[in-house]
């Protein structure tokens, strides 16, 4: 009998840390932490609701509109800080609990360098923009009263995990803009992406109501640090179609995206007749990220449609602009060229969705204060929806900005972003609340 029973828990065990470890493997190839995850660049663009490619007159045209560089004439320096706290409320079968993560990083620096010419424009530019954040800290606490049936794994036992992540992704650019029509402006920006996500789960789970037979409890802590390194780029243009309205449009050219991951996973089991059990792994995983073409030879890659996006912008009456912008990627053509042996392509049609972004802004201008004021709506749906999963309120922000004009050649900027969104999964039973909060301030000198 002593003999059966032990052989039956260290069967267990071999099928429970399996699980854990096919779990965390689809999980990174279901979800990838750097798709649809941008982060907003400026403090005056993103005042505007981030609608800001068909007016990009400043550095971070290199990252709305490269074409916009064209229309600078002055040399400029230009640096921007941002701070953002994130506060997450997690509902896990009727149990409520809420985390925050707050961080001050560097958002902006770099410079522009207009070339004189006999007509038209000419200009340059680099620098860096922080294009992605991971910053996020999510805790689940509470009584799963799954039955061992429908979660073999963690049915029955009382829950408590702690997940922090950190990290991002920089963009250093170089890019120009000629006009190539007394109208129309054409601009490229090369981009080397280079970033690091750091992610870390501790749960611990207990048979605190002594439902299940054979577990006392588990421990499981899941560590993953992952090196980024890759290379995009984007071309754009910018028609003045009428004197008060201007048309800008951009292309990304994914190129290529390479990532290093380092893992580890340690696991404790305690049973119900005193002994208990662990097992620790760790490990290396490289693979590479192609977003337009496969490669060969790599562990996994994936690969998605280009993105475009599409911008007005209208001068109602003195002082005062709109703008809007408008893009659509079909995440559903995301795929893997060499998919891992836990997951097939045809889950990514099933888990991903086609989305439709919006951004809308107004600026108004007050002359004799040199002040600029400025409001703005985002709505960028998240493109991750696998099956059990309702999105009750989609990502959207709301921004207001400030701007002083201190004479012709130094302003600063100052941009509230306030993000929100709401998503249930496990059919109901666990309940996200995203709420973000971003201030940006930038400086912008030009001679």
């Amino acid at each position: 009998m002593f003999r059966y029973r032990l052989l039956s828990r260290y069967v267990m065990l071999s099928a429970i840390v399996i699980l854990c470890i096919a779990f965390a493997q689809v999980s990174m190839a279901q979800q990838e932490i750097t798709v649809g995850n941008d982060f907003g660049v400026g403090a005056r663009a993103m005042g505007m609701g981030g609608a800001y490619t068909s007016v990009a007159d400043d550095f971070t045209a290199l990252y709305w509109n490269p074409a916009g560089l064209s229309h600078l004439k002055r040399m400029e320096f230009y640096g921007a800080l941002s701070q953002e706290k994130v506060d997450k409320e997690t509902e896990y079968f009727g149990d409520t609990n809420s985390t925050f993560t707050s961080n001050t990083r560097p958002n902006s620096f770099g410079i522009v360098l207009p070339v004189p010419t006999y007509q038209g424009g000419l200009a340059f530019a680099f620098g860096v923009n922080r294009v992605q954040s991971f910053d996020i800290r999510s805790k689940v606490k509470g009584f799963n009263d799954r039955t061992l049936v429908d979660d073999p794994e963690l049915g029955q036992l009382s829950i408590d995990e702690l997940t922090d992540e950190s990290g991002g992704i920089y963009s250093w650019d170089f890019g120009a803009a000629v006009d190539i029509a007394p109208n129309i402006a054409l601009g490229a920006t090369l981009s080397v992406l280079s970033g690091r996500y750091d992610y870390s789960l501790k749960l611990d789970a207990n048979d605190t109501k002594n439902l299940d037979s054979n577990i006392t409890g588990i421990s499981y802590q899941d560590t993953i640090t992952t090196d980024y390194l890759g290379v995009e780029g984007k071309v754009g243009l910018l028609a003045r179609v009428a004197k008060p309205l201007k048309l800008g449009l951009t292309i990304n050219i994914p190129m290529s995206f390479s990532a290093s991951e380092y893992w580890t996973q340690d696991t404790y089991y305690a049973y119900d007749d005193g002994t208990d059990d662990s097992q620790y792994d760790e490990g290396t995983f490289d693979y590479d990220i192609s977003h337009s073409f496969g490669f060969n030879d790599i562990s996994r890659s994936f690969r998605f449609l280009f993105r475009f996006n599409l911008g007005l912008s209208l001068l109602p009456i003195p002082n005062a602009l709109i703008s809007a912008d408008v893009s659509y990627t079909d995440w559903t053509q995301t795929e893997y060229s060499e998919p891992p042996s836990t997951y097939v392509n045809e889950d990514f049609i099933n888990d991903y969705r086609a989305t439709a972004g919006f951004r809308v802004g107004a600026e108004y201008y007050i002359p004799k204060a040199g002040l600029m004021l400025r409001a703005g709506y985002i709505r960028d749906p998240l493109p991750y929806k696998p099956e059990g999963t309702e999105i009750k309120t989609d990502r959207q922000f709301i921004t207001a900005g400030v701007g002083l004009i201190m004479d012709e050649s130094f302003s600063m900027d100052i941009a509230y972003i306030k993000g929100f969104s709401k998503v249930l999964s496990n059919n109901g039973n666990i309940s996200k609340k995203l709420d973000t909060n971003r201030i940006m301030l930038s400086a912008d000198f030009k001679f």
